[in-house]
């Protein structure tokens, strides 16, 4: 079989250093690298990037822009990027088409209607979430479901939100659960850990990491002794202004001593910080998943959450992390006070975290992707 994966905006295999940790990238990655095992994966992007080919697996960069534009400012090359994509390669040989996101799922649409294929789509991440309502974006992921001959999901709360808000069709709804990399992430139980805390993603007001900040000023009134690590690069013009908000405030609030910003890192610097921590803090306002709370677990790190979505699929609080509306509340400061300085307990709830962990596998997710796109092609 012959698979199309489209990630316009992204380009999904990063060099070394300038890895974008994000959850769309990640999950393009591994799903492509275990569907090549049995079938010919194409992935495409718009983005400069090196391309390749590995075996049954092409990564294909039409370099049209750098990581460096906005979102808003990528969209002006969509028809560019379609237009490219006729002329580069043999569309009408694929048996599936399957695509990522929004701006990818509408150049997906024209595609498998031209061609009439099968069209999958993921969303990633859903319009209706973000700050500030983009009635533009929300049309036009309707329009992508409606057309759509699958739409997955990453999780139950995913998928409701989507039935709810984007009168999809249920039938076309298939929720498949991606995974983990296990030969990555798997804590070497040599290194010690320090009262390390972790702030994984990109810098961007959905994020919102400056709740995060709020915390651990709140916090340090109880335990002063720890420092939180901030990883992930701004995303677009918005992400940079939000990133030197976020330094200020940390300046203004005194925390210097406690907060550093890191940028990108590859999966293997992330495992290797996860492995020293004792805490990840994850306040993003939305996550369809919520990847990077499962990464944590299977190296043995509890997750600190407000989101009351798709993550509390992952976490439940004092088995394999913390769920609580605000961070700013005397239950969240006393369960994190405890992690640090009672060894015993930490050690109960890393092994939860680790058990949590078994039932994320690329492989089954790819399987499952897999027995989907044979249903249709």
């Amino acid at each position: 079989m012959k698979i199309l994966q489209i990630s316009f905006h992204t380009a999904p295999f990063g060099s070394a250093g300038k890895y974008d940790s994000g959850g769309l990238n990640i999950y393009v990655e591994k799903i492509s690298d275990q569907l090549s095992k049995n079938n010919f994966v194409t992935v495409v992007t718009a983005e400069k990037a090196e391309s390749f080919v590995k075996g049954n697996l092409e990564f294909k960069s039409l370099n049209l822009f750098g990581k460096d534009l906005s979102v808003e400012d990528k969209e002006i090359h969509m028809q560019e990027f379609t237009n490219k994509l006729y002329e580069s390669i043999d569309l009408e040989s694929f048996d599936v088409v399957h695509t990522h996101y929004w701006l990818s799922g509408l150049v997906g649409k024209e595609i498998a209607n031209k061609f009439n294929k099968p069209l999958v789509y993921t969303s990633h991440s859903l319009g209706i979430f973000l700050d500030g309502y983009n009635k533009e974006r929300v049309d036009c992921e309707k329009i992508i479901m409606t057309s759509s001959d699958v739409i997955t999901t990453s999780s139950l709360f995913e998928e409701e939100m989507i039935l709810k808000n984007y009168n999809a069709d249920s039938n076309k709804m298939k929720q498949i659960t991606p995974g983990v990399d296990l030969e990555i992430f798997t804590p070497d139980s040599t290194i010690k850990r320090e009262n390390i805390f972790l702030s994984i993603g990109r810098i961007q007001e959905q994020k919102r990491q400056i709740e995060t900040i709020k915390f651990l000023d709140n916090f340090r009134k109880v335990e002063n002794n720890f420092v939180c690590y901030f990883v992930g690069g701004p995303s677009g013009k918005s992400g940079s202004e939000y990133l030197e908000e976020l330094k200020q405030t940390v300046v203004d609030l005194n925390l210097e001593s406690h907060i550093e910003f890191l940028d990108n890192l590859p999966q293997t610097e992330i495992r290797d910080l996860l492995n020293k921590s004792k805490l990840l803090i994850h306040t993003s306002k939305f996550e369809t998943f919520g990847l990077v709370a499962a990464e944590a677990n299977a190296m043995g790190v509890p997750v600190l959450t407000t989101n009351s979505g798709s993550v509390l699929e992952i976490v439940e609080s004092n088995e394999n992390g913390y769920y609580s509306e605000s961070l700013i509340d005397g239950n969240v400061n006393n369960f994190v006070k405890e992690l640090l300085n009672n060894n015993d307990k930490f050690h109960e709830i890393m092994l939860n975290c680790l058990d949590k962990s078994k039932a994320y596998s690329w492989a089954n997710t790819a399987k499952e992707l897999e027995n989907l796109y044979k249903a249709f092609a």
